[in-house]
């Protein structure tokens, strides 16, 4: 009796934390940022949950810059856009192996990512472990191949604890978020978001500018730095490349556009170096387009120093030719 009496006050103690784990589970869309809907949105048609039945011509691959760059409404082929904001070549390539688990391959994925997240990783504990963009079957193999380049930003101090935390929904990952939002004050924002991406086949803005005439970060930069970081996202963008190979994809290495400003900033040894990286990755495999030019765009295009606004993205998508 003693014994029962003991376990029922220790399960009455744990009530609190169990249910706040269950809520963090089970309703993420309370109380994740705005940047959820879209991580969200792409892991479930990469899985098949979205978009069912349904196999795209073609498939956008790539960071920010690319989902609000390209607007598959306005395309002639049948396109999705996967791309979200903070990925590297590691997420988008876990996120188009599942991809072809569940659809027939496209006959074109087009890549596209801002210079710096070919050598720079600044989002993968916010938003790839946050949002638990890797499936975990490939968790094992992920960091062992950051472990072998030498990858500090994802084999890290406690990355098996960070990972624990997310998997499980604990209150030490996601209890800032939950006070922050009081459980459930970002729900109808985040459905409204995930709305929209559905009706746009993964389009997204960033940015709230009618126009941005500044430089972007990318001014800032010198070189790009062949550090563990970086021969981890050169791993994964061959990976994703020999990965279109292998299912005879036509692949497209597309760059974004810049204001004019940034372009005039750019360091010339960096967009040199820049440059060159993308000729050695169009040596990888064979059915391969790639252009080294940056687009170059009037201010009144942008949303921010970075991204397109609407205006801009209708440009971009037209001149893609789709």
């Amino acid at each position: 009796m003693k014994t029962l009496k003991f376990l029922a006050k220790c399960i009455l103690a744990a009530l609190p934390a169990i249910l706040l784990v269950a809520f963090t589970l089970l309703c993420p869309f309370g109380f994740m940022d705005e940047e959820y809907p879209a991580w969200e949105y792409s892991r479930r048609v990469a899985n098949g949950k979205e978009c069912i039945g349904e196999n795209f011509d073609t498939v956008i691959l790539g960071d920010s810059g690319a989902m609000s760059s390209i607007m598959p409404e306005l395309c002639d082929a049948d396109v999705v856009n996967l791309a979200v904001g903070g990925a590297t070549s590691i997420e988008m390539y876990y996120m188009f192996d599942e991809y072809l688990k569940d659809h027939e391959a496209p006959k074109t994925a087009v890549i596209m990512f801002a210079p710096f997240h070919y050598w720079h990783i600044d989002n993968y504990t916010t938003r790839t472990v946050y949002f638990k963009a890797i499936p975990v079957s490939k968790l094992c193999e992920l960091y062992d191949n950051a472990k072998s380049c030498g990858a500090d930003s994802v084999y890290r101090s406690g990355f098996v604890s960070d990972e624990i935390s997310a998997r499980c929904g604990l209150p030490n990952k996601y209890l800032p978020a939950i006070n922050a939002a009081r459980f459930t004050g970002r729900y109808d924002g985040n459905v409204n978001a995930y709305k929209d991406l559905q009706t746009s086949h993964g389009y997204g803005t960033f940015g709230d500018l009618e126009e941005c005439f500044d430089e972007s970060y990318e001014t800032s930069y010198t070189d790009m730095e062949i550090t563990g970081d970086a021969k981890l996202i050169t791993l994964y963008m061959h990976k994703l490349l020999k990965l279109c190979e292998e299912n005879k994809i036509h692949v497209k290495i597309i760059q974004p556009a810049v204001n004019t400003a940034t372009f005039e900033g750019l360091n010339e040894h960096y967009y040199g170096a820049y440059r060159n990286y993308i000729k050695d990755l169009s040596r990888v495999i064979d059915d391969i387009e790639y252009e080294t030019d940056i687009k170059v765009y009037d201010g009144k295009y942008f949303a921010d120093t970075s991204h397109l606004n609407g205006m801009g993205a209708v440009r971009f998508t037209k001149e893609l030719d789709l």
